[in-house]
């Protein structure tokens, strides 16, 4: 596959516009509702980060998007089928997503950093279960996610991981999903492509609607301007 691709098949489609969305409210959910104050620590920050995340996709992936999305996890990790582009998720230390060291992560995203592109013959991931290989001609994409609490800052990636157990880089590529990366939310046309053919506040005048009322004993029936 060419450099990034899966990154324009997705924005295009809605997908990082609306995975943006479900970060910024998983983020908000989980700094309004944890304190260190209470004894909450970074552990614990990471943990509930993750899960609400997934909750977040889970919603916000069921409409608005040019094509359908599927929920589609890898080995017991949480994923999100677009097309022939499968995603996961992966928190990392805020200020170092280039710094992921895959070689030491689960096995999983040790078998998702040892994809190449199409060119190579390697399209099967070993997720070290015998005999069931991945489902060949899926790419897998990592969505890579952290936030700061004080100040608020979000950090939100997607990218091909590249496995790094030779000290090089940890990703084919990377892109942050930020308003000068993804351009306008394309959902939006989508909706406006839905909408009823006429509308409010255009200068004309409404068309009163005549309510009839039951018949009166004592004539012909009555009605009211609503």
């Amino acid at each position: 596959m060419a450099a990034d691709e899966g990154w324009e098949e997705l924005r295009a489609a809605g997908f990082l516009h609306a995975a943006r969305d479900a970060h910024r409210n998983a983020t908000l959910a989980v700094f309004g509702a944890l304190s260190r104050d209470d004894g909450f620590t970074d552990r614990s920050f990471g943990f509930a980060s993750f899960d609400v995340l997934a909750s977040q996709l889970d919603r916000v992936l069921r409409r608005g998007l040019a094509g359908p999305v599927t929920r589609d996890d890898l080995n017991g990790s949480p994923g999100w089928r677009y097309g022939r582009f499968r995603v996961l998720l992966k928190r990392h230390e805020f200020g170092g997503v280039r710094g992921v060291r895959w070689d030491r992560d689960s096995p999983t995203k040790q078998a998702v950093a040892r994809q190449t592109y199409r060119a190579d013959p390697q399209l099967a991931l070993d997720i070290g279960l015998p005999d069931e290989p991945d489902t060949p001609g899926v790419v897998t994409l990592v969505l890579a996610h952290s936030a700061s609490p004080e100040p608020l800052e979000l950090e939100l990636f997607l990218g091909l991981p590249r496995l790094n157990a030779d000290g090089g880089p940890a990703w084919h590529w990377l892109r942050r999903l930020d308003d000068e990366a993804l351009g306008a939310d394309p959902r939006r046309k989508l909706v406006e492509s839905t909408l009823p053919l006429w509308t409010d506040g255009d200068g004309e005048a409404d068309v009163p609607l005549r309510l009839r009322r039951p018949r009166a004993r004592n004539g012909g029936p009555t009605s009211e301007t609503a």
